[in-house]
């Protein structure tokens, strides 16, 4: 209460102790409220003692500043910008909001007051106090067999820690552990004839984790140069933001897998309230440092780990961005978590980004690649290596095929509305195709797979409505995608010419790995016209991506 909020009446005289008869005078003009009022973080409650400030903000907006002054060792500038980062970020809706030192010591943006006459901020001294107290009890008095909560909370921290770092030691082991045995048995340093009588005894080593190896294997930088050079790719999703700005603006966006957090980024400056960017490699911390020196701070929180583990500091969200097409589309299963995530956060009308993807197929008769690939293994520096095409009609290779290879159109073979479709659509048995020759052609050498991505500005938008579009395939521009071969094995009798205007009709099926699921099964199975005559010869064959 400030001096001009005393009632009127009350006057100089008033304030006369000579005046005064009696002690229920004094109490009547000593306002409970020129003492220091502390307003919580939540901006709804007073408190005169600070301890009682510290215990609200600790439990119920999850500031602990005690704790985060004795972690950090912050002294009076440090506390002064971690009070006013965090006013700003429980203002926003940040339950714990990250408060790494990078997200508000660095700069002098936090130095200026949150709120004003912050009653806290004059304080700094006495919080200081408590907490170097707090710290030399712990260091000093002796254990009286009762545990503070403080103490608690630093030790649940530190088990965290340990949790974590145990999980990746035994991670890191575990993958030496069969990288070594499957060393062993390539030399044959256990024959088989030896291992038969006692390796029914032995206990097997657990698989190796595949999610690790998956997540890790984006920890590095020149992964994400490549896909950030894919001018396609990060063209295609910078236009559709800054193209369609009013979308953004004043909306909670979450980016599901942001690598280095360039669509974060996007949105930030699109003028999003909130970005959310999650990641579960170690990338996170270079976006995070991107995010900071680019000045989105207050508009970006990076947040690592997997989106299905982690619980988001909001509710809901209007936008999905994410970058999660593999080879093939499918590869790596990554739009699992992002339809988790759609399911989990993103509001009745949210829009999901980009909204379509669409799987298509083509032949393919490339003579000239397939001979000289034929006659490298066949004759490398004078010796015979075609041993090593034996698996070359066993996995999807990617690579770039020139358009004079396809002797077809490309069909859709699937189209996925990323609004609705659901999970379990994601791995088919069959669906069927028709695709017919524009020439003739004297040897059918396997399967171009590749896709299309659309961005419409609403959800009840269909495809041909999206406001941008880019393609994989082969008669665009190269994306890092390239395209996906399903080369087929032409030995036996297969019928692999036909003339133009003949058909190869069939289906194709997809099917994640059962121990590793991110690794894709490709199925095709297909004949030589349109038919269901059972004198026309069926074929079929599968191709595996790890």
């Amino acid at each position: 209460m400030s001096p001009s909020d005393l009632p009127s009446e009350t006057s100089d005289d008033a304030l006369d102790p000579n005046t005064l008869d009696d002690e229920d005078d004094w109490k009547d003009i000593e306002p409970e409220d020129f003492g220091t009022s502390f307003v919580s973080f939540g901006g709804t409650t007073k408190f005169s003692d600070l301890h009682d400030f510290l215990q609200d903000a600790k439990e119920n907006h999850g500031v602990d500043l005690l704790g985060l002054k004795n972690r950090h060792g912050l002294e009076t500038y440090g506390m002064i910008k971690l009070i006013n980062y965090a006013r700003e970020q429980v203002s926003r809706g940040f339950f714990r909001p990250d408060a790494s030192p990078e997200s508000f010591l660095e700069g002098d943006r936090y130095m200026k007051p949150f709120m004003d006459d912050d009653a806290l901020l004059y304080s700094i001294d006495d919080i200081l106090d408590v907490a170097n107290q707090t710290a030399h009890r712990s260091a000093n008095e002796p254990s009286n067999g009762k545990v503070s909560d403080e103490d608690v909370q630093e030790l649940l921290r530190q088990s965290d820690q340990l949790r974590e770092q145990l999980k990746y030691y035994r991670n890191a082991y575990q993958e030496a552990y069969l990288e070594n045995l499957d060393l062993k048995e390539r030399k044959g340093s256990e024959p088989k004839e030896h291992s038969t009588d006692h390796s029914h005894n032995r206990e097997q080593p657990k698989r190796k984790d595949h999610d690790t190896h998956y997540f890790s294997s984006y920890d590095h930088s020149d992964i994400h140069e490549t896909m950030l050079r894919d001018s396609v790719r990060t063209d295609a999703y910078r236009d559709f933001i800054y193209e369609n700005k009013n979308l953004f603006a004043g909306k909670v966006v979450l980016d599901v897998g942001c690598g280095s957090g360039i669509l974060s980024l996007f949105c930030a400056r699109a003028g999003a309230a909130i970005v959310i960017a999650v990641d579960n490699s170690s990338i996170i911390n270079k976006a995070r440092e991107i995010v900071y020196v680019n000045g989105l701070g207050d508009t970006i929180q990076c947040l690592s780990g997997k989106i299905e583990e982690l619980v988001l500091p909001v509710k809901q969200v209007d936008i999905i961005v994410s970058e999660w097409m593999g080879y093939c589309l499918m590869y790596e299963a990554m739009l699992d978590s992002v339809l988790w995530a759609r399911d989990r956060y993103l509001a009745p009308d949210g829009l999901m980004v980009p909204s379509h993807a669409t799987l298509k197929l083509s032949l393919l008769a490339d003579d000239e690649e397939i001979a000289d690939k034929v006659a490298y293994w066949s004759s490398v520096y004078g010796f015979d290596m075609s041993c090593m095409l034996a698996r070359a009609h066993d996995e999807v290779e990617i690579r770039t095929v020139r358009p004079k290879a396809v002797p077809s159109r490309s069909e859709v073979v699937l189209q996925l509305p990323l609004h609705t479709i659901g999970k379990d659509e994601l791995t088919f048995n069959g669906v069927d195709f028709v695709l017919e020759a524009e020439r003739d052609i004297d040897q059918l050498h396997g399967f171009v797979i590749h896709f299309d991505i659309a961005f419409a500005v609403s959800r009840d938008h269909n495809i041909q409505e999206a406001k941008v579009i880019f393609s994989t395939g082969p008669s665009g521009r190269e994306t890092h995608w390239q395209q996906a071969l399903a080369l087929i094995n032409t030995s036996g009798d297969k019928v692999t010419s036909f003339k133009h205007g003949e058909r190869v009709s069939g289906c194709l099926g997809l099917r994640k790995g059962d121990e590793k699921s991110r690794d894709l099964e490709v199925t095709i199975n297909w004949r030589i016209g349109s038919s269901t005559a059972d004198s026309e010869a069926t074929y079929q064959q599968s191709w595996w991506m790890h």
